[in-house]
């Protein structure tokens, strides 16, 4: 089922915003309590050699980033929210700061442990239809 009011969303949101705010913090401690507990998350990014079938690979490659990584705010549109149970799925769009296009396609999805939400799987891909080549062609 779609969750479509703030309120219902909101859990959700703020899940992601503590990401965001780890992330942004370089905060390992507060990122490690976000996944789920039994390590079996899998991440695939937008980034080459950033994909991760478990959370210990994935905590390797956050710590080596997070020691000489730029880090760059991101702005978050078109949040859509489904609840089946003990899991959710959120997509909407990131979009970097400093390069808004193309956007980042970003799901996220959740499973809930002992009464509270946890990230399973995360997937970020840059949108194809904003990409130079599309905008150049769609704009002509």
């Amino acid at each position: 089922m779609e969750l479509t009011s703030p309120h219902q969303k909101e859990p959700f949101e703020a899940i992601i915003d503590r990401y965001e705010r780890a992330f942004l913090e370089r905060d390992l401690a507060a990122f490690r309590t976000l996944h789920v507990r039994d390590g079996r998350l899998v991440f695939f990014d937008n980034h080459s050699g950033c994909d991760s079938a478990s959370y210990e690979d994935h905590e390797v490659k956050i710590a080596a980033f997070f020691k000489t990584g730029a880090i760059v705010g991101l702005r978050r549109e078109n949040v859509r929210v489904f609840v089946a149970g003990d899991m959710a799925c959120v997509t909407a769009t990131h979009r970097y700061l400093s390069r808004p296009l193309p956007g980042v396609r970003t799901t996220y999805v959740f499973e809930k442990e002992q009464g509270e939400w946890r990230i399973r799987h995360m997937h970020h891909s840059f949108d194809p239809n904003e990409s130079e080549p599309v905008r150049a062609a769609t704009s002509g």
